[in-house]
């Protein structure tokens, strides 16, 4: 990586790095991207997919309708709210 590089990364990124640390971060991130090269050439054709790292089950329970969800029960605790509907921030314009 040459310093234009990280000079690059660090304003995509949004980071003000000091001068003095630029060769740092620059050797940090080359031996950063030389690890994960040395970890394509580990052969996984053997290896099952991993869908959960301790192999238990997770025992799902039903979806039970309960008859003491009123709207008034479920609303108790919300901040806000218009007539039986929680009132949330407008997040999207």
């Amino acid at each position: 990586m040459s310093d234009i590089d990280i000079k690059r990364i660090s304003y995509l990124a949004k980071l003000k790095l000091p001068s003095e640390k630029e060769e740092f971060y620059s050797q940090s991130l080359e031996d950063i991207i030389q690890w994960v090269d040395n970890l394509k050439k580990i052969d996984t054709s053997n290896v099952k997919p991993l869908h959960n790292v301790t192999e238990a089950t997770v025992s799902i329970r039903n979806d039970n309708i309960e008859k003491n969800n009123t709207p008034e029960d479920v609303l108790k605790n919300s901040p806000e709210r218009a007539q039986n509907f929680f009132k949330v921030p407008k997040v999207v314009e």
